[in-house]
């Protein structure tokens, strides 16, 4: 089950709030009853794996984010081909604007 914490719950007793962390795992803080973030305990496996997880969690919001927005744009549906002319040309473009400035 998730806790909710607001904001003003967690600057008033932050003790505990860390120790019912401990005890129920991961809490949703909350800002004017809207989610706005996570708060988790330590896996016990040392900050940087903790770390680590935490950048793999965000690279997968991201990759999820641009294929969403390649579907949205159609860009799902480009061949291989399509796809090389695209990068062909973003390629002379900064050719052109390189030349441009120096």
């Amino acid at each position: 089950m998730v806790t909710f914490v607001t904001t003003r719950e967690f600057s008033k007793q932050p003790g505990r709030i860390m120790r019912r962390l401990r005890v129920k795992g991961p809490q949703v803080i909350t800002q004017n009853g809207e989610p706005t973030a996570y708060l988790v305990p330590t896996s016990g496996l040392g900050i940087e794996a903790d770390l680590d997880a935490l950048r793999r969690l965000l690279l997968g919001r991201a990759l999820d984010a641009a294929q969403a927005e390649a579907a949205k744009s159609g860009a799902t549906e480009l061949t291989p081909a399509e796809i090389a002319a695209e990068i062909s040309a973003t390629r002379e473009e900064r050719k052109k604007r390189r030349s441009a400035r120096a």
